[in-house]
């Protein structure tokens, strides 16, 4: 096999790890082992694929991942621990470096247009036949109807990505009109089931940040302000004429008042976890309890925050997430996790790149900072690989001839 015919195949490859990443982690993983296993072939055997991954390395977005990365290894040492608990933890973070091997392999303009397309080719099927399952009543999630992919956390955020990618390829004012008129409907038909289907709140606010961070980056002039207006407009009224979603966001409104060991619901749970988890923070600060340390150290704060209730149900369960992406890092690795995961951010928002791939990309990247204040979206498996593989493809460095094409779009973005 020629270098051009594997690294090809390494985009392919990859294609199906992302695909793989929303509806099976099977998929997801064999994917990127093959990719990896060709990679290391091609690598070893092409002088340029040395090159490209050296230049990729050097580059805001890789650093940042690779710091990061470092960081959480090195907060193995210290965690108190089984070094089976501590691998299992510091393990999630694999995706990083799944992220490098992805951003090396999307040198090219045209694999990053069937990446995107691919993609948006999937989930629009995947959302159709979604909605077929929920006139129907059928799942793969009991009690939630008409959900397809892995979960329906999993179902939303995927949409949002489907929604987004078609939605900034309709944009495109050189594409016939007929792509851009399908490529619209593809952008409606995901944000459709993710507002009155897919049910996860996540993917709900998801879908609004990355709407209008999209507005912000892909739109200019006039057309940017109505955008930035139209889009909160348009979900406060979806929320207010839509049963289910006024029932879902009333829910926190509810059970925040009260916690009951006795009484298991998602918002008094995550109050607990966040509330122990900040007081563990602030009792280790710099360097918190070490990748793998942080269900031991809670299992050990919990019956100092139920103030006197009995330490049963959901109150003694283990827990190893705190539902916050940002205080799951700090708890693990104190303030210098902290500054390496939002180094990881930082260097993510200045890699340069072409658009609409860096728009799509950034405002992607917010959709998931902000639903981790809620969930460890960055290390849950489905979530984590999705945007990993996300970011590498979409702000993968351009080849030379595709860098000096794109110089104009990059500095202006």
């Amino acid at each position: 096999m020629s270098n051009d015919r594997l690294a090809d195949s390494i985009c392919t490859v990859l294609i199906i790890a992302t695909i793989g990443s929303f509806f099976s982690p099977p998929l997801g993983n064999v994917g990127a082992g093959l990719a990896l296993a060709l990679s290391l072939v091609l690598v070893l055997a092409s002088a340029p694929a040395r090159a490209r991954l050296k230049a990729v390395v050097g580059q805001p977005l890789a650093l940042g991942a690779l710091g990061l990365f470092a960081t959480m290894t090195l907060a193995m040492v210290w965690a108190d621990a089984r070094w089976r608990l501590r691998f299992d933890a510091w393990w999630n973070w694999r995706v990083l470096l799944l992220l490098v091997l992805t951003a090396a392999a999307f040198g090219q303009a045209r694999w990053k247009r069937r990446f995107c397309m691919s993609l948006v080719a999937v989930l629009t099927s995947g959302a159709i036949v979604s909605f077929a399952m929920w006139w129907s009543n059928a799942t793969m999630e009991p009690g939630f109807a008409g959900i397809l992919l892995r979960n329906h956390v999993t179902q939303s955020m995927a949409l949002t990505v489907g929604a987004l990618l078609a939605a900034a390829f309709a944009l495109q004012s050189d594409r016939p009109t007929g792509s851009r008129f399908a490529l619209a409907g593809a952008a409606v038909v995901c944000a459709a089931n993710v507002v009155f289907v897919s049910a996860g709140r996540s993917g709900q606010v998801a879908l609004v940040v990355a709407a209008l961070a999209g507005a912000l980056l892909l739109l200019r002039a006039r057309r940017r302000w109505i955008a930035l207006v139209a889009v909160p407009a348009t979900a406060a009224m979806l929320v207010l004429a839509t049963p289910a979603l006024r029932h879902h966001f009333k829910l926190v409104a509810q059970e925040a008042p009260s916690l009951d060991c006795s009484v298991e619901t998602s918002t008094a749970v995550r109050l607990l976890l966040w509330r122990t988890t900040a007081d563990l923070i602030r009792a280790h600060p710099w360097f918190g309890y070490g990748v793998g340390g942080f269900t031991p150290a809670f299992e050990r704060q919990v019956p100092q925050e139920i103030r006197g209730q009995e330490f049963s149900g959901w109150c003694a369960s283990t827990v190893h997430d705190p539902h916050n992406q940002f205080l799951r890092v700090a708890a693990e690795a104190g303030v210098l996790g902290l500054l390496a995961f939002l180094g990881f951010v930082v260097g993510a928002a200045r890699q340069p790149a072409a658009q609409p791939y860096r728009a799509c990309a950034l405002a992607l990247l917010a959709a998931w900072c902000t639903t981790s204040l809620f969930n460890s979206h960055f290390q849950t498996f489905n979530e984590g690989h999705l945007i990993a593989l996300l970011l590498g493809a979409l702000l993968a460095p351009e080849d030379q001839a595709a860098s000096a094409a794109n110089t104009a779009l990059r500095t202006s973005s």
